[in-house]
């Protein structure tokens, strides 16, 4: 029988950090993984979409030439799938979109739990943090189940204290009194509203349990919290990043940010990370002269097409770095692109006319059968088909996703 993870660090009073290990069978099974390791999944929107030209081959299958874009990274051609014609049926309001785009619930309904944050409730347990949700330049893409939006991190500095530097006795001990205030806290303010509850209507009683199931979410990472802060930090060779001082880095901070999502899958710090890449104004990359938003909106004028092509190539080539770090990095007997699932994808199909139909889709890294074009008819495929594909290579036996109808047909796993 396996020794998980979990017991080993029962066992010795989690007085240490323990990484993955293969020989833990019991871990990789609580991961919820069926090769042996722990599963991962990386999520990238880019709101103001991809310029489709650049991006799109002319032919399906797996003998497409590659186009603009996907020549930066076809040095991964048989680790990547490129797909067409997905959409989320119901979500609309050009922009307004961005914060469905990874819930999948149309825009006449509550927003709901995203798929990091789901994925998260079932393969963060092991982990310091359920989810690390980021920003290189915007994110609003990580959502509870009461329809709250999970805040993002935008300074890497914070991100990497946070996962790396430790604390000293006396302010680990400070952290565990603010977190036991914290928890009292929570459960006054219980108390009080189960109090409230028999003077409510039925509508304000929907509210509330909205209300009892935040409140009972924030005791649970309080508990959380105080269960790793006397647990050692990993220790790692990198230094820490530092933050752009001017938002129109956006190159600095791209990179940034997929330095901490290649350190913190590496330390199994979490296995749940969403970024965009994003800014609405200018951006400091050599020929672009025009804010980037506005470029977005080109209206099929060349020369906007060819600053914002700049701007967006400038996106593959931080994807590449990333990529080649992920496969570089080895983990039992595989690599952690192996073992991470990326999708990048965004809430506009056509940026220049907000239209929120045929989304851009990449889906990167896995056990796919990787290596081909899928194309669907526009607007009969929901993108949250991909997203059940997604939760099944990560273990999860879910059939459905939000708005979806079943696996995305033609991607396999391999």
């Amino acid at each position: 029988m396996g020794i998980s993870r979990r017991s080993m660090m029962k066992a010795t009073g989690a007085a240490m950090a323990v990484p993955w290990l293969e020989s833990l069978g019991g871990f990789a099974h609580a991961a919820g993984t069926a090769e042996g390791g722990p599963q991962r999944l990386l999520m990238i929107c880019l709101p103001l979409s991809l310029y489709h030209d650049a991006l799109t081959p002319t032919a399906a299958g797996p003998d497409y030439e590659a186009s603009e874009y996907l020549s930066v990274i076809d040095g991964f051609r048989k680790q990547y799938t490129v797909i067409s014609g997905l959409d989320h049926p119901g979500v609309n309001g050009g922009h307004s979109a961005e914060s469905r785009v990874f819930t999948g619930v149309p825009s006449t309904k509550k927003n709901t739990r995203s798929l990091d944050q789901y994925v998260a409730a079932h393969i963060g347990a092991e982990t310091r943090f359920d989810a690390l949700p980021l920003s290189a330049g915007a994110n609003s893409f990580s959502w509870t189940d009461s329809g709250t939006m999970v805040p993002a991190e935008s300074k890497m500095a914070r991100v990497y204290a946070k996962l790396f530097v430790g604390d000293d006795k006396a302010n680990a001990d400070r952290a565990v009194r603010e977190i036991r205030k914290g928890k009292s806290i929570v459960s006054l303010v219980d108390q009080q509203a189960k109090e409230l509850e028999p003077k409510l209507s039925t509508t304000d009683r929907q509210k509330l349990q909205e209300y009892y199931e935040s409140l009972h979410e924030t005791e649970r990472r309080l508990a959380k919290a105080e269960k790793w802060v006397h647990t050692p930090k990993p220790q790692v060779d990198a230094p820490a990043p530092k933050d752009p001082t001017d938002s129109a880095e956006i190159i600095t901070q791209m990179q940034n940010v997929c330095d901490m999502t290649h350190l913190a899958f590496k330390t199994d710090s979490t296995r749940v990370i969403t970024f965009g890449y994003f800014e609405q104004n200018r951006v400091n990359i050599p020929g672009v002269t025009n804010p980037y938003h506005g470029l977005s909106h080109h209206g099929k004028d060349p020369g906007n097409i060819a600053q914002l092509k700049l701007i967006e190539k400038q996106f593959f080539i931080e994807l590449a770095r990333l990529l080649t770090k992920l496969r570089d990095t080895k983990e039992g007997g595989a690599t952690l692109l192996d073992r991470t699932s990326i999708i990048v994808t965004s809430n506009l199909g056509n940026a220049s006319n907000h239209s929120n139909k045929d989304l851009p889709a990449l889906l990167l890294g896995g056990r796919y059968n990787h290596g081909q074009h899928l194309v669907f008819e526009p607007s009969t495929v929901p993108l949250c088909n991909l997203y059940v594909s997604v939760l099944n290579q990560l273990g999860m036996a879910d059939k459905a996703f939000a708005t979806s109808t079943g696996p995305l047909k033609g991607l396999e796993i391999g």
